[in-house]
């Protein structure tokens, strides 16, 4: 586990969508941090579309990806949906290795609402073409 970890969470919203930009580790030190947050957007304020913006992310373990997976299954209850985006190669290679990666929706950074994108519909119809 990285010594010194942090996580610096930053919230916005478009064409109704919650963005989280996560910079920083996700790992056990730090993740009660996202997990609050994630509770408080979803079962709290009843946020059905979340967007997890993961392009700052250096680091994340087990337990960060508990947060995600537990994240995936409060929104998919409320029937919204959870989009992570912008993973680095890295983090992609831990998703992979948890064998986690097929659960998520997860687009490119490029795709993000805040590139002009209106999320998961648009990148559907990219992988469609």
């Amino acid at each position: 586990m990285p010594t010194g970890s942090a996580l610096s969470l930053v919230f916005s919203r478009s064409s109704g969508q919650v963005i989280v930009h996560l910079h920083g580790a996700l790992d056990a030190l730090t993740a009660h941090q996202l997990s609050d947050r994630l509770a408080d957007l979803i079962g709290g304020q009843g946020n059905r579309q979340v967007v997890l913006e993961l392009a700052g992310l250096t680091h994340i373990d087990a337990v960060g990806l508990s947060v995600l997976i537990d994240a995936l299954k409060s929104v998919r209850d409320i029937g919204g949906e959870l989009v992570l985006s912008g993973l680095t190669s890295g983090v992609h290679r831990t998703f992979e290795a948890a064998g986690v990666d097929k659960l998520f929706f997860i687009t490119p950074a490029w795709m993000h609402p805040a590139n002009g994108s209106s999320g998961a519909d648009d990148w559907r119809r990219h992988e469609a073409q």
